[in-house]
């Protein structure tokens, strides 16, 4: 089943929203009538809006007007680039990046929870405890892929370099890292919950829909941005693509609706 997360934050309603359309200037009246409609109070609205700009995520464009700060987020090409992800696969040779990191220090929680989250945004599977690895099968090879890691925010001490010619004990081993059923499966739960919230939207209050849309849409995202883009030997990739699609099109009419409700 899909984890939805259904509680929604000041901060995270400001959020959603504006990644959801990163060119829009929003005005704090438009933000408040947002929180009005998902139940959050305007000063929340207002104090959440203010930390965001501080945190350097959200950027003052005018008084009263906010638009998305791209740079406050190391991680925002990664989930802004869901909807091309595709685009990024190239025709796998059958060699590795690996992530070598014997030299992380864990005594640095911070720095250790950033560096496994970053390979894990990126794909990669722990073959053993000092190395991971993923197919070499993205645009750029190992070079984007050293590049990509370190703008996430993968331990500086870490080396990433390129396997080739592993014994087939150990191809097999390190094919075997992912669980292909179950990145299948999350997938198939995505399409069902958007093809079931796109049934309801007739049956529920529009306001409803679009509170659905902000916890549905941002779930269904986070599912296309975890999938490590296997190569076609490792997992189908034609499911995916059409998640994406099917996102793409929810988002259309959510955003439709969103703006109809602020009255945009």
């Amino acid at each position: 089943m899909l984890q939805i997360d259904r509680a929604l934050s000041a901060g995270r309603v400001v959020l959603d929203l504006a990644t959801a359309s990163p060119e829009t200037e929003f005005s704090t009246t438009m933000l408040t009538r947002a929180g009005e409609l998902i139940g959050v109070t305007a000063s929340s609205i207002r104090v959440a809006t203010g930390r965001l700009c501080k945190e350097g995520k959200l950027r003052r464009t005018a008084r009263g007007t906010y638009i998305l700060n791209p740079e406050g987020f190391p991680t925002y090409g990664e989930v802004e680039g869901w909807r091309t992800r595709m685009d990024r696969l190239r025709t796998w040779d059958g060699s590795w990046v690996a992530v070598e990191q014997s030299a992380l220090k864990r005594s640095d929680r911070t720095a250790a929870r950033r560096h496994d989250l970053a390979l894990h945004l990126a794909g990669y599977a722990e073959w053993t405890p000092t190395l991971s690895v993923r197919p070499n099968n993205l645009d750029g090879g190992v070079d984007n892929a050293r590049s990509a890691l370190h703008r996430l925010g993968v331990a500086p001490e870490s080396t990433v370099m390129r396997v080739d010619s592993l014994t087939p004990e150990d191809d097999s081993t390190v094919r075997g890292l992912w669980n292909s059923d179950s990145l299948l499966a999350e997938i198939a739960d995505a399409r069902e919950a958007l093809t079931i919230a796109e049934e309801r939207r007739s049956s529920v209050s529009r306001e409803e829909a679009a509170r659905e849309s902000l916890v549905l849409g941002s779930a269904v995202i986070a599912v296309i941005i975890r999938n490590p883009l296997l190569p076609e030997d490792l997992e189908p990739q034609q499911p995916l693509r059409d998640l994406i699609t099917h996102m793409l099109e929810y988002q259309v009419a959510s955003r439709e609706l969103w703006w109809s409700l602020l009255q945009l």
